[in-house]
């Protein structure tokens, strides 16, 4: 092979992808659940003896403005016809309605896969996904990872139309992301990190709950015991005036959590927790009539637009 036949297969393998890095047209946030899914439906391919070394899947969220946040994925269908690949949209479409049932305010954002590089099959998917959305993510998961590497092995593409050898081609660009967790997902994140055996490192949920289920288990069994004892005395066993003392000292600290004073501190605390649900409950109705007046206010815009009123 020539040079010049050198040159043309190097231009073709990467036309795929654009040299240039896009940085300032979205601020996209991926959050941990997202890239545990796909590393999960990574690791069961594996197990179950797939030999593609690829999986794919959709990527949802919310976009607001320039603001995208990719909360949760689930998995596609993608098989090859005539050695290409082909998107189940028919169970795309069944799975989006039935996410929208328990996210309504999840849109589909793009899809991911699995891959050390992207390959040209990719951009068949990518026209494919857009039919759900007119500018899809395109989020890949390297599974190799080396050992001195420092960052997620995760890249970020979005699509765009760019003229190779004067034609309108369709080439993936590279975008930032950023990693975004609130509390909860932390400490699920910490769990489920250091989840393992017996040996392995154990998570601080894991060593709470183990704590306060040994010290419950641990009062349960000497209530038992006293109140097994004060059985046996009214027959089996001799009274000892010293250990009744300590039971009835024990039993007349009870009674301080039913005074006046508790319950009116308890009252309130509660009427405070209340209060703060029906204000939570108030500004999301709130927030909804804003959404639901501003999508009437555009609809009636561009009714009035189409018959010519300004």
């Amino acid at each position: 092979m020539s040079k010049t036949d050198n040159n043309k297969a190097t231009v073709g393998e990467q036309s795929v992808v654009s040299n240039e890095e896009r940085g300032g047209a979205l601020d996209v946030f991926l959050h941990p659940l997202v890239i545990i899914n796909i590393s999960d439906h990574y690791t069961r391919a594996k197990v179950s003896g797939d030999k593609s070394n690829r999986v794919f899947g959709a990527l949802l969220g919310i976009q607001s403005g320039r603001r995208v946040e990719v909360f949760n994925s689930f998995e596609l269908i993608v098989t090859e016809v005539d050695g290409s690949s082909v998107v189940d949209t028919a169970y795309l479409t069944r799975k989006k309605e039935q996410l929208a049932k328990v996210f309504p305010t999840y849109e589909f954002l793009g899809w991911y896969s699995t891959g050390s590089s992207v390959k040209k099959a990719d951009i068949a998917i990518q026209k494919q996904v857009m039919a759900f959305n007119e500018s899809p993510l395109y989020l890949l998961l390297s599974p190799i990872v080396p050992p001195q590497a420092r960052e997620l092995p995760l890249t970020l593409y979005e699509s765009e139309v760019k003229m190779v050898d004067d034609t309108p081609t369709l080439v993936f660009t590279r975008i930032n992301y950023k990693i975004e967790t609130g509390d909860a997902e932390r400490i699920a994140v910490d769990h489920v990190a250091n989840v393992g055996g017996a040996s392995a490192n154990v998570s601080m949920l894991t060593s709470h709950l183990s704590n306060l289920h040994n010290a419950i288990k641990m009062l349960h069994m000497r209530i038992s015991i006293i109140l097994e004892y004060l059985k046996q005395t009214k027959g089996k066993l001799s009274i000892h005036h010293g250990t009744i003392r300590q039971i009835s000292t024990l039993c007349n600290l009870l009674p301080t959590i039913d005074t006046d004073q508790f319950k009116q501190d308890f009252i309130n605390e509660y009427n405070d927790a209340l209060l703060i649900t029906y204000l939570a409950s108030i500004t999301k109705t709130s927030n909804t009539v804003n959404e639901l007046v501003e999508k009437f206010n555009i609809t009636f815009d561009r009714h009035s637009r189409r018959r010519g009123f300004w």
